[in-house]
């Protein structure tokens, strides 16, 4: 449950008005200035240049001060049955505006004013299955989330701790924390991404180009942009396992919520 607070901070400014008349008195005014948490929404950026606002599509969000104003939506695409162990790579975020491909990522926003802290956390609802088919299933399939790091247009001493070892999802319905901003740090908004388009310093890149037989791009329908796979998401489904040629779907929970 996200806890909502307000903050009232009043500065004061002193004004001295100095009368030019001899023996004049100095007068003394105040100025006051108060500001409030916000749950004015906030768009979604590029994770890589937070100061540029990008267009997605269709998002899921929260709202209040404290939020989460995207989360990712992992895709796998269409997979041959095999009877061996594979791992499978997680599309990577594309966007109807200008900007290249992306990693996945989640943008959070804390708008409190307390710089009280905040933790993010992921849960997996349950298992990827499919209650219309046989084998409604996959028996021990593994979703993986790495290579996280954190950017804002914020300063870095503001910056959150990030999980830096590889999530492994494989206790369904426990969650799994990826970043934690300890109290005085958090505020403003940041973007967790899983990955890089490597165009960042320090960051690895994990995006691959998603190529046809006869090695052109394949072209995304709905953006008509390039598609790319994500290294840093993975989802490892045992060859041993049964599988129909059907969809399985997962249910991903993703938590903000106030350091107590």
């Amino acid at each position: 449950m996200i806890k909502r607070t307000s903050f009232v901070l009043i500065m004061l400014l002193a004004i001295n008005a100095s009368l030019m008349v001899e023996a004049a008195d100095d007068l003394t005014g105040k100025g006051t200035v108060t500001f409030q948490s916000s749950d004015q929404e906030t768009p979604p950026v590029d994770p890589e240049n937070p100061g540029e606002v990008v267009d997605p599509g269709p998002i899921v969000k929260t709202d209040g001060p404290l939020r989460l104003d995207l989360i990712p939506r992992f895709t796998f695409g269409a997979q041959a049955i095999s009877k061996s162990d594979q791992t499978y790579l997680a599309d990577a975020q594309l966007f109807h505006s200008d900007t290249p491909a992306r990693a996945n990522y989640v943008q959070v926003t804390d708008n409190r004013g307390t710089v009280a802290g905040w933790e993010l956390t992921v849960k997996q609802e349950t298992q990827f299955s499919n209650s219309t088919t046989k084998n409604n299933e996959l028996k021990g399939a593994v979703l993986s989330l790495d290579k996280q790091w954190a950017n804002s247009t914020m300063g870095q001493q503001f910056q959150p701790t990030i999980m830096k070892d590889a999530i492994e999802i494989n206790q369904i319905g426990a969650s799994y924390p990826i970043a934690t901003a300890e109290r005085g740090k958090g505020n403003g908004t940041w973007v967790i991404q899983f990955g890089s388009s490597g165009e960042v310093a320090g960051n690895d890149k994990t995006l691959k180009p998603m190529l046809n037989a006869d090695g052109s791009a394949i072209i995304d329908p709905l953006t008509k942009k390039p598609m790319f796979k994500n290294e840093a998401i993975s989802l490892f489904v045992p060859g041993k396992t049964l599988k129909d040629p059907v969809k399985y779907t997962t249910v991903l929970t993703w938590t903000i919520a106030e350091l107590s």
